[in-house]
């Protein structure tokens, strides 16, 4: 490697021309000596030139480390040219501006520190317009002069600076000499800066190359063992900590921050709520400090990160108390959950998985940063990985849960021989309070354009198959399980919004998701009778079928105050869901049923399904109902209006809203077509029953 004592080269000042006569007196020898020194002294130059532009090329191929090779530039150019100090600036195609990366010794701290745009100063004007300057003195009092005070530069009046150009002439940036006044910059000085300006191009270039190749692979292994990590099967929190400790390392950042969306407060589809984040990991570890503060943060901001290709870059300025965020909605503060912090600049993105939102994964700076699309694209592939991992952590854990509901609620439904105590402290594991109050709710969805689609065709009978946009054959087949999939996952999108509706307005329920079926233990403590449950379930439903075209059918059973009581309650609220789809034909609107407004039809749903249940009583009642259909009268209501008001004509006809005569005429049709005296009281109680159950059967409640 080149050491800076192995040589001590320096391009001396051009020679003076020698005169070739002296008084007309010069002798033919004398002119021969004065042009071998000439070209003795132009020998010299040029071998002491090219040994310091050896000496370059040297130093350029001693190492790829860019610190390096400049730290070796710089010196060679200083004694070269015998300058007080250099500076070698390199062109940031992202910021747009000369950034220094490479001085003399006593300017070392200022690397890094020190940028000026395109045309700002001489170094900027030179950049700018790919063209050298070179002046002796007053370099201060040339107008395109840009005064660093920390450069010191009021002691320099002599400068020189070239432009360092590609071979594809682009820029790469400068090289800029100082010099107290008065210095003169010969040709030979102006040759050999111009020769190492093109030799540290493909130096820096070469040195760039090798850095990014470095960090590139760097940043590959590092994400290896990201992806090792997150299928290595650790719980959620071991997972989080290390993938937070990997991501310092890959994003080269001072502090990694990962936030989780509090799970038991998102509302995935309510977009007028907010959302907590909570820390759930960091690297260096900072918990004990605990300097953490949760974030309730709108649901629209995290939607303004996604939307920002599902990354957001946050800077804040050192010496300013105002935040400034790439886009312009939000700040530093809505995404940092730390409370006392001296980190200038944050680069957020956020954990999302689908559709769902899971949290923030935020990487800290303690220096000012601008980010490039790498940065944003590294963090974006860390998220989308980690993401992938806690949905999964989740899904683990929805899993084992659900199988402790399973197994819980098929215990209270069908009876356990575990005893009451254990079967409390099950509940309690749950969140549920099994001391209290509680009503068991059957809930089942259904898409309301369901309600109306045709049986299919028999098995024999031939698929029909049609032809779509892309010239794709399909069958009715093939529509129809591509319909029951989208329609099992918007039941499920409905069965968890349902799921969080209840959780938050009646905290301490249970609830076991089966298809399109919820079946819940709602805390009802405040609500022994059930009317206010059965009315905030009504505008729930209500709701739900005007947004999402989903018709919700409730069966709503008795209070439970043991547990012997369940058993009861499980079959009460499913009498109650079925018995309230049959009672109830207007398939348009949300169908709430509690056991209690079952009535007599509790009794007599289950004879009215018996295939066996035939007698006059029926058949007289077709007969009447089969008249209507012929007629387009209204005799069978008539009658069964009649009856419940036990042969009382006023009654009968201010129900009916009839003029007393037509009732009577009616009446006298409805007998001339009945072979039952319908004058007789004991045929009344039959023939309301077997009105009732002709309805059941044909589906005319």
């Amino acid at each position: 490697m080149y050491s800076k004592s192995s040589t001590n080269h320096q391009l001396p000042p051009s020679a003076a021309p020698t005169n070739s006569t002296s008084d007309g007196e010069g002798t033919l020898t004398e002119q021969l000596h004065a042009e071998t020194r000439s070209l003795r002294d132009a020998l010299d130059i040029r071998t002491q030139e090219n040994a310091l532009l050896y000496e370059v090329i040297s130093t350029i191929g001693s190492t790829l480390k860019l610190d390096e090779v400049l730290h070796h530039l710089v010196d060679t150019v200083v004694r070269a040219t015998t300058c007080q100090i250099a500076f070698i600036y390199i062109f940031d195609k992202e910021k747009e501006r000369l950034v220094l990366v490479g001085t003399s010794e006593q300017h070392q701290h200022l690397v890094g520190k020190i940028s000026m745009a395109l045309g700002e100063g001489i170094a900027g004007w030179v950049a700018l317009h790919r063209t050298a300057v070179f002046l002796k003195d007053g370099a201060m009092e040339d107008p395109r002069f840009c005064y660093f005070p920390e450069l010191e530069e009021e002691k320099f009046q002599s400068i020189m600076t070239v432009p360092i150009i590609a071979k594809d002439r682009h820029l790469i940036g400068v090289i800029t000499l100082q010099a107290v006044a008065p210095h003169e910059f010969t040709e030979q000085h102006q040759r050999f800066i111009t020769n190492t300006a093109s030799l540290v191009a493909n130096a820096i270039e070469n040195a760039q190359l090798y850095e990014n190749t470095q960090r590139k692979l760097s940043i590959l292994t590092s994400l290896s063992i990201l992806s090792q990590t997150i299928s290595s099967g650790l719980y959620l929190d071991d997972m989080l900590r290390s993938l937070a400790t990997l991501t310092v390392q890959i994003m080269e950042a001072d502090l990694c921050v990962i936030m989780l969306v509090d799970q038991a407060r998102e509302q995935p589809i309510d977009h007028t709520r907010q959302q907590r984040l909570l820390v759930h990991a960091t690297s260096p570890n900072l918990n004990e400090r605990a300097n953490f503060h949760p974030i309730d943060i709108d649901r629209h901001i995290l939607e303004q990160l996604r939307e920002a290709n599902e990354a957001a870059f946050i800077s804040k300025a050192a010496h300013k108390q105002t935040h400034i965020f790439e886009h312009k909605h939000l700040s530093f503060d809505q995404l940092n959950p730390l409370t006392d912090t001296h980190y200038k600049a944050l680069i957020s993105a956020p954990l999302i998985a689908g559709s769902e939102q899971l949290g923030l994964i935020n990487c800290y700076f303690q220096h000012q940063r601008r980010y490039t699309p790498e940065d944003h694209t590294l963090l974006t592939t860390i998220a989308n990985q980690a993401a992938i991992a806690i949905k999964n952590s989740y899904l683990v854990n929805l899993l084992a849960q659900k199988n402790l509901v399973k197994g819980f609620f098929e215990d209270l439904m069908h009876g356990t021989s575990e005893s009451e105590e254990l079967i409390k402290q099950r509940a309690s594991f749950l969140g549920c309070d099994l001391s209290r109050l509680h009503t068991v709710v059957m809930i089942e969805i259904t898409h309301l354009d369901d309600q109306h689609t045709p049986p299919p065709s028999p098995s024999g009978t031939r698929k029909k198959e049609r032809v779509t946009a892309n010239n794709e054959t399909t069958t009715s087949e093939d529509e129809a399980t591509l319909h029951s999939t989208v329609l099992q996952t918007k039941y499920k999108r409905i069965n968890t919004l349902i799921r969080r509706r209840i959780q938050d307005t009646y905290p301490g329920s249970v609830l076991h998701e089966y298809e399109n079926t919820l079946t819940c233990i709602i805390a009802a403590s405040k609500d022994p009778s059930g009317t206010r449950l059965k009315n905030w379930l009504q505008d729930l439903a209500r709701q739900i079928q005007n947004e999402h075209i989903i018709r919700l059918s409730v069966g709503i059973g008795n209070t439970c105050q043991n547990i012997s009581d369940y058993r009861r309650g499980f079959a009460e609220a499913k009498e109650a869901l079925q018995m309230g789809q049959s009672l109830v034909q207007e398939q348009d609107r949300p169908l709430i049923t509690h056991f209690n407004d079952l009535g007599v039809y509790r009794y007599l749903y289950k004879i009215a399904y018996m295939d066996d249940l035939r007698d006059v009583y029926q058949d007289q009642v077709a007969l009447i109902d089969h008249y209507d259909q012929r007629k387009n009268t209204e005799l069978l209501d008539t009658l069964e209006t009649y009856l419940e008001c036990a042969g009382n004509l006023t009654k009968t006809s201010e129900r009916l809203f009839v003029h007393r005569n037509t009732l009577i005429q009616r009446l006298e049709r409805l007998q001339s077509i009945c072979e039952i005296n319908l004058q007789e009281r004991s045929n009344w109680l039959t023939l309301q029953v077997a009105i009732k159950v002709y309805k059941l059967r044909s589906g005319k409640l």
